[in-house]
């Protein structure tokens, strides 16, 4: 196909782009929405897999030993413990470590001076381990409380948090889920929208079509435009909502990060703006293409 007929193609798509006003911002916002929707489900697994991340650091298992428990008694616990695939750290605290960690965190605390004022250290020798995932701790809470450990150990300390994960695991599933139900839905939506644009685009130019058959024009030259319509509508939606993003972002980044517990969203689209752009692109400019082929394949039959 030669240069000047894919610039006329291409100029015959963009005054269709611009004759069909309200029915091109009609189609337009609803590939938008479609886009909007596929950003925000990336932005939102980018946050999730952050808190997820941090609250994974911050989640152990505590075990607590009898006072009278010798050093070596913990230290085959610790050994046995170290073997387990689903355990990624072991940490010993002894009862003085455990001591100085309270005096740091509670020095204005009142109940300090009466700590240091009977001149015992009611602390007792712990460790605590951490696991590859949480949903691992339950096999090292079984284990633990095998008779053979009753002697030694006081108290295993379930972490609460590991449930948290667990079902913000099971929450980000859900979403996700639903979020790309969401997409598939407007994105039918989208190709219905500019379909029945199309329809009426290619029905007002019914006689303009019919004298370029008759003088024997190709299809890819016939089609070529409505094509362009369909890809145009994408891109600008794909473009609307980059900068809709980038703009929100950009001025809120503060208050996003407070929400989000150190999570800056501004921070995680720039770096990953070259695969957000794509991902926008190819939301945007996908749906009006295919919108665009369906429509051709039904009203421009050769």
């Amino acid at each position: 196909m030669k240069l000047k007929t894919i610039k006329k193609i291409f100029q015959s798509g963009l005054n269709n782009f611009r004759r069909q006003g309200s029915l091109t911002l009609a189609t337009l916002f609803v590939i938008f929405i479609a886009v909007i929707l596929g950003s925000s489900l990336f932005m939102f697994k980018g946050a999730v897999s952050f808190l997820t991340a941090e609250l994974q650091e911050k989640v152990d298992l505590s075990v607590f030993f009898k006072e009278n428990t010798s050093r070596s008694e913990i230290f085959k616990l610790e050994q046995k413990l170290t073997q387990f695939p689903e355990v990624k750290k072991v940490e010993y605290i002894s009862p003085e470590t455990a001591y100085k960690s309270f005096v740091e965190t509670h020095e204005n605390d009142p109940y300090l001076k009466a700590l240091e004022a009977i001149e015992i250290n009611p602390f007792l020798a712990s460790i605590h381990i951490q696991a590859h995932s949480a949903s691992q701790y339950g096999v090292i809470s079984i284990f633990l409380k095998q008779p053979e450990f009753q002697d030694i150990i006081y108290e295993v300390n379930d972490s609460k948090r590991a449930v948290i994960i667990e079902r913000l695991s099971a929450f980000t599933s859900n979403v996700n889920t639903l979020g790309i139900g969401l997409i598939i839905s407007l994105g039918l939506m989208a190709v219905l929208v500019t379909f029945n644009t199309l329809r009426l685009t290619i029905f007002s130019q019914k006689e303009e079509i019919g004298i370029m058959r008759l003088v024997g024009a190709k299809d890819s030259f016939i089609q070529g435009p409505f094509l362009v319509q369909g890809v145009l509508c994408g891109f600008f939606a794909a473009l609307l909502s980059f900068i809709l993003f980038y703009g929100t972002l950009f001025f809120v980044r503060g208050q996003l990060q407070d929400l989000f517990l150190g999570f800056n969203l501004f921070e995680f689209f720039q770096t990953n703006l070259l695969a957000i752009i794509s991902l926008q692109l190819t939301i945007g400019i996908g749906l009006g293409l295919i919108s665009s082929i369906f429509a051709i394949r039904k009203y421009l039959k050769a």
